[in-house]
C-alpha cells in the first residue's frame, strides 16, 4: 500500500514535492496544492530519505542512501525543464550527510555530516551554483544539525543526548546558546523568530514540552502556551509572526496557530484524527502542507491560513483489504503501580487465533495511532494486536521516559510480563497463544522476555534486535555509541550488569520457537546481533528462523520485502501457533 510522506513547496508556492512508495520504495513526487494528478520527479532504484525544494528557484535537495545503509548523499534535483536526474553534490564514503535548511537566497543549503570523523557531525555550507565541495564552517566534537534559516541567522541543535539538546544560534557576531542549561532539556522542535528570538518545544524545568520564547541576551525562557501533552513541531510562517505547532494529546495530533504577541491560539482540526509527522509553510503563507498518518493511511494535506480549509493532495492508492480499525486504547497497572498505556487492534474474529504484543523501538520512541498496515493486516487474520509502551516510551513525561534507564532495564522487560498477565486476566489472551513481536529495541524485549519468562509466551518475531548489549554498543555507528551508553550503560563501567541483562547469554533459556529478521546494511544494530542468537539457538536445537536481506538496513524500507517478511512471519506462527479447532 503506498504512503505519501514529508511534503515541503516550492518557491512557486504552488509546487507540493513529497515522498511517496508508490513504486515499493520512497522516491520524489509532486502535485499541485489545488490538487490534481501526481507526477513522480525521479524514478530512482534507491530510497530518497528527503527533499527539500529552493526558497528561490525549481530546484530541490535530495538525501539518498544505497541498500538502506543511511549514508546519505546529497543531490540536486532541477524541478523545471527536461527531466533529467539529480547531480550528486557529496560523494564521500561511509559518512552521512544529514539535510538541513536553505539560505533565504536560495544560494546556498546547509547540513551537517560526519565526514571529518564518523563520531561527530560539524556544519556545511554546499554553494550550488559552485561544482566546488561544500566547504566546513563549524568544526564540533559532537552532534550538530540544522533546524532553520532566516535572514542572516542559522539555527543548529547541539545534541548532547536523546533527550538533551542546546540551541544555538549562529550569526555574522558568532554563536550563541539560547536555552543554557545545567542537567537535560529535551527539545522537540524549533523555529527562529522575525526579531531575533527562537521559539521551542521543550521541557526546562516540567515534565512536558510546552512552547517557549527564548530571547537574545536573555538565559530565562518565556512559556508563551502549554497544553494537556508534548508540544512537538513548530513551523514559523514565512513572516514569523505566528507559530504553527502540534501537539502530541495521548498519541493523537493536535494544530494550533498561536498569535506570540497576544498568547492566543487558534485550534485547526485535521480531517482524519490521527498523528502529524511534518508539515511545511507555502512560501506566499497563503497555508501550509502537512503528512497525516491515521487509520487508512498516511496522506498529505493543505490548509488555508484565513479559512482554515483543508485539501487533500494524496493518498494511498491501493485501500487496505477489508475495513480499516481504529485502535482502542487500554492500559493496565504493574505490580509497582505505574500505568502502562497500550493500544488494541482487533478483528471480527476478535483475537481467535491468538494475541500478538507487539513492542517498539528506541527506546525513547512512542507507539501511536497512525497507520500501520501490519497491524490491520494481522488483525484481519484473526490475530488480536496489543501495543504497548512499556516504561521508558516517550509521551509520557520526563519521569516515564527515564524509568528504564541502566539499572533499571529489568523493569522494561517486566511490564512486558505483567501485561501479558493483565491481558490474561481480562480475557484479551489466551494461555499457550500469546506471541512476542518487536524491531530494534522492541527486538531485545523479545529476546529478553523469552529468556526471563520462558513458558510464558509461545513464539517470537525479533525483528533487526539486540542480543549482546556489550557487542551492540561496540559494534554500532561510532556516532551513536555515547548516546546509546547513556541508555543502556557503559562499556567502561558497566560490563558485568550489560552482560547480565544481555539474551545472548541466557539463550539456553528460550523454548519458545523464533523468527529473526535483520538486513545486512544495518549502521544501528549490527547485522552479527542476528547471527550470534541465531547460531547459538541452532547449536542448542532450537526451532529459529532466520530471514536476512543484503539490500535492507536497520527495518525493512522496499514493500515487497515487507510483504515477504511477514507473509513469512504468519507461515511461521501457523506452524508453531496454529489456528485453533473450530468451535
Amino acid at each position: 500500500m503506498a504512503q505519501a510522506t514529508a511534503p515541503a513547496v516550492g518557491s512557486d508556492s504552488e509546487t507540493v514535492l513529497y515522498l511517496s512508495n508508490e513504486a515499493g520504495w520512497n522516491q520524489p513526487w509532486a502535485v499541485s496544492r489545488r490538487g490534481g494528478p501526481a507526477r513522480c520527479l525521479w524514478a530512482t532504484e534507491e530510497r530518497v530519505g528527503a527533499i527539500l525544494p529552493s526558497p528561490t528557484g525549481p530546484e530541490a535537495i535530495l538525501a539518498q542512501d544505497r541498500g538502506g545503509d543511511e549514508h546519505f548523499q546529497l543531490a540536486l534535483l532541477p524541478l523545471e525543464g527536461r527531466r533529467s536526474p539529480p547531480r550528486l553534490r557529496t560523494a564521500t564514503a561511509g559518512a552521512i550527510h544529514v539535510p538541513g535548511a536553505w539560505d533565504p537566497d536560495g544560494r546556498r543549503f546547509y547540513f551537517t555530516s560526519n565526514t571529518r570523523d564518523p563520531r561527530y557531525f560539524d556544519l556545511y555550507a554546499l554553494d550550488v551554483r559552485d561544482d566546488g565541495p561544500a566547504p566546513r564552517l563549524l568544526e564540533e566534537d559532537g552532534w550538530l544539525d540544522v533546524l532553520d534559516a532566516r535572514d542572516d541567522r542559522l539555527l543548529l541543535a547541539r545534541r548532547r543526548s536523546n533527550l538533551d539538546t542546546e540551541l544555538v544560534v549562529r550569526d555574522p557576531t558568532g554563536l550563541s546558546v539560547r536555552n543554557p542549561h545545567a542537567g537535560e532539556v529535551t527539545v522537540l522542535g524549533a523555529a527562529l523568530g522575525a526579531r531575533g528570538e527562537v521559539y521551542a518545544a521543550a521541557n526546562p524545568g516540567r515534565e512536558r514540552t510546552a512552547l517557549l520564547r527564548l530571547r537574545s541576551g536573555s538565559a530565562n525562557p518565556e512559556i508563551l502556551r502549554e497544553y494537556a501533552g508534548d508540544v512537538e513541531l513548530i513551523r514559523a510562517e514565512p513572516t514569523a509572526e505566528k507559530i504553527l505547532l502540534t501537539v502530541n494529546r495521548e498519541g493523537f495530533s493536535d494544530t494550533y496557530l498561536v498569535d506570540p504577541a497576544t498568547g492566543e491560539d487558534r485550534p485547526l482540526p485535521s480531517g482524519p484524527k490521527g498523528v502529524i509527522g511534518s508539515m511545511r509553510w507555502c512560501p506566499d503563507g497563503a497555508g501550509y502542507v502537512y503528512e497525516l498518518s491515521h487509520a487508512e493511511g498516511s496522506e498529505i494535506y493543505y490548509r488555508a491560513a484565513d479559512t482554515g480549509k483543508e485539501r487533500r493532495l494524496a493518498s494511498a492508492a491501493r485501500p487496505l483489504p477489508g475495513h480499516a480499525l481504529e485502535p482502542l486504547r487500554g492500559s493496565f497497572r504493574s505490580s509497582d503501580r505505574l500505568t502502562i498505556p497500550y493500544w488494541e487492534y482487533a478483528g471480527p474474529g476478535g483475537g481467535s487465533r491468538g494475541t500478538l504484543i507487539h513492542l517498539h523501538g528506541g527506546p525513547e520512541s512512542q507507539a501511536r495511532p497512525g497507520f500501520v498496515p501490519l497491524f490491520q493486516w494481522l488483525a484481519q487474520e484473526g490475530w488480536r494486536v496489543i501495543v504497548p509502551n512499556v516504561r521508558g516510551s516517550t509521551g509520557y513525561g520526563r519521569t516515564f521516559v527515564h524509568l528504564d534507564d541502566g539499572r533499571r532495564r529489568p523493569d522494561a522487560i517486566r511490564d512486558v510480563r505483567e501485561l501479558a498477565e493483565a491481558l490474561l486476566r481480562t480475557g484479551r489472551a489466551r494461555g499457550g497463544r500469546i506471541v512476542l513481536a518487536g524491531g530494534s529495541y522492541g527486538g531485545f524485549l523479545v529476546l529478553a522476555a523469552l529468556t526471563s519468562y520462558p513458558e510464558l509466551f509461545a513464539a517470537g518475531i525479533d525483528i533487526v534486535g539486540i542480543s549482546n548489549l556489550l557487542t551492540f554498543l561496540a559494534q554500532t555507528g561510532p556516532w551513536r555509541r555515547r548516546f546509546r551508553e547513556a541508555e543502556y550503560g557503559s562499556l567502561d563501567g558497566d560490563q558485568e550488569f550489560l552482560r547480565e541483562i544481555s539474551p545472548l547469554f541466557r539463550a539456553d533459556r528460550i523454548r519458545a520457537p523464533l523468527f529473526v529478521v535483520h538486513g545486512r546494511s544495518d549502521p544501528r544494530v549490527p547485522f552479527a546481533e542476528a547471527e550470534q542468537i541465531v547460531a547459538t539457538l541452532r547449536e542448542r536445537g532450537r526451532p529459529v528462523e532466520f530471514l536476512e536481506y543484503a539490500d535492507e538496513g536497520h527495518g525493512l524500507h522496499r514493500r515487497a520485502h515487507l510483504v515477504e517478511m511477514w507473509t513469512r512471519a504468519l507461515e511461521f506462527l501457523d506452524r508453531y501457533v496454529p489456528p485453533p479447532p473450530p468451535t
